[in-house]
């Protein structure tokens, strides 16, 4: 008799999305001793887990993205942006945990609440020794050191471009010119008749 199991995606488990911002908030952490802000950090943890929404494939640091187990032609791409507003609503809940077992801190820094990586955070963070925890601080890093100087409203609108499917030939791009666009609507009838 088969039973059915159902399909477990890493970012459904708490644990995990607690220790991709532990190396997330340690990569921040070598840019900004105050941390990041709530909104900024949502952004940086999805486009490090994606980084090839962010690099080129022809890039300098696409090759490193490679070497670290990235690819830019991966499917997941093409929904990046429902991806991107569930992941989202998590970051809050997940940085409370965080500072609930002391390995983030919360600060006022310029009139916004920004969260930093505390030494008890770094030390856990160390012990995270699978490759895809190498993989993701190496992505970690390549994008807060690309984000980093842009203003808020600089990172949401390129954030947006990136999460266009056909935008500046993403690499929902691609996929799109092999898939084809969908459906063409018909045009010379309208709706009703």
């Amino acid at each position: 008799m088969q039973t059915r199991r159902s399909v477990v995606m890493p970012e459904d488990e708490v644990q995990f999305r607690l220790a991709q911002l532990l190396l997330l908030l340690d990569a921040v952490s070598g840019h900004d001793q105050y941390g990041a802000s709530l909104e900024r950090i949502g952004y940086y943890d999805f486009l490090s887990a994606n980084p090839f929404l962010v690099v080129a494939s022809d890039d300098r640091d696409a090759g490193r993205l490679r070497l670290a187990g990235f690819d830019p032609q991966v499917l997941a791409y093409a929904s990046s942006s429902q991806r991107f507003t569930s992941r989202r609503e998590r970051i809050q809940h997940d940085l409370a945990l965080l500072v609930a077992y002391d390995c983030c801190a919360v600060s006022n820094h310029d009139k916004a609440l920004h969260y930093a990586i505390t030494d008890t955070g770094r030390t856990l963070g160390t012990r995270l020794t699978a490759t895809y925890a190498t993989s993701f601080s190496t992505a970690a890093a390549i994008v807060v050191r690309r984000l980093r100087r842009l203003s808020d409203k600089a990172l949401r609108e390129q954030t947006a471009q990136w999460l266009r499917p056909a935008g500046h030939d993403g690499p929902a791009a691609a996929l799109l010119g092999i898939l084809g666009t969908g459906p063409t609507p018909f045009t010379d009838t309208p709706w009703g008749e």
